[in-house]
């Protein structure tokens, strides 16, 4: 990501961004960002699955978007085509940043250089006097909610990855034609290891509200099905015959 600067109403009055710039990106995101408050409604759109963050090593939360690098499956001519929309592409182009003035506080960054602004097209980001439109309005409330969603979701995964509950896995895709390809550096739920919790155990993550998420996450892998009919009614993709799950033995998950 390039440098961030805070967004301010004097040194960015009048500049414009681009509008549904964020399904515009998204279109050629294989996976997208999720917080674990959004598991329970993308489950039902997308398969959701941990990854690792190149930077850190840290869990991310992401919804599979598609098998094909550079691909999403889930837009179609610039337009979404599932019924939930990951918050991460309703708040791009915006981002959460230490405030350099109170570095205890957020505040919301911009990449200025980023082709998405401009002067002459797109929607305000701040009316005549100073006040922020509603479209960043909306994002500027998603965005204050995600400081506790970020918090939340680094929880959830620290507490399944020390109890022990995660798993690597690759997809091996095989195509039509008798090509394949693997998937790797995915995580999910060992549903095993699950059923062997104690009462106690499961009683302890129903309480952090972690079992229906944890449900949620094994019952969205059946969405895998949902990306091989959208990749298979495409003619400029390759036709996927099967898609096998196989656990990576040489890697473990935490």
């Amino acid at each position: 990501m390039s440098e961030l600067v805070e967004l301010s109403s004097t040194q960015h009055q009048g500049l414009k961004v681009r509008v549904n710039c964020g399904v515009e990106v998204a279109a050629t995101q294989q996976i997208v960002k999720l917080r674990v408050n959004e598991v329970g409604r993308a489950a039902g759109n997308f398969p959701i699955f941990f990854t690792r963050s190149a930077q850190d090593g840290a869990l991310v939360l992401s919804a599979l978007t598609s098998f094909e690098s550079q691909q999403n499956m889930f837009v179609k001519d610039g337009q979404w085509q599932s019924t939930y929309q990951p918050t991460a592409i309703k708040t791009f182009p915006f981002f959460l940043m230490r405030s350099k003035s109170d570095e205890k506080n957020y505040t919301i960054g911009i990449d200025e250089k980023n082709q998405v602004f401009s002067k002459e097209h797109g929607e305000l980001l701040f009316e005549g006097n100073g006040k922020a439109s509603m479209h960043l309005s909306r994002a500027k409330v998603l965005l204050e909610a995600d400081i506790q969603n970020d918090i939340h979701t680094f929880q959830f995964g620290k507490e399944l990855e020390q109890m022990g509950l995660l798993k690597s896995i690759d997809l091996v895709v095989q195509y039509q034609d008798g090509t394949n390809q693997s998937i790797t550096g995915l995580i999910t739920i060992d549903e095993d290891k699950i059923n062997t919790l104690s009462a106690e155990q499961l009683h302890g993550l129903n309480q952090q509200g972690y079992l229906v998420q944890i449900h949620a996450l094994l019952i969205s892998i059946y969405q895998l099905n949902s990306i091989i009919q959208k990749q298979n009614s495409r003619i400029d993709l390759p036709k996927v015959a099967q898609l096998k799950i196989e656990v990576a033995k040489d890697r473990a998950a935490g």
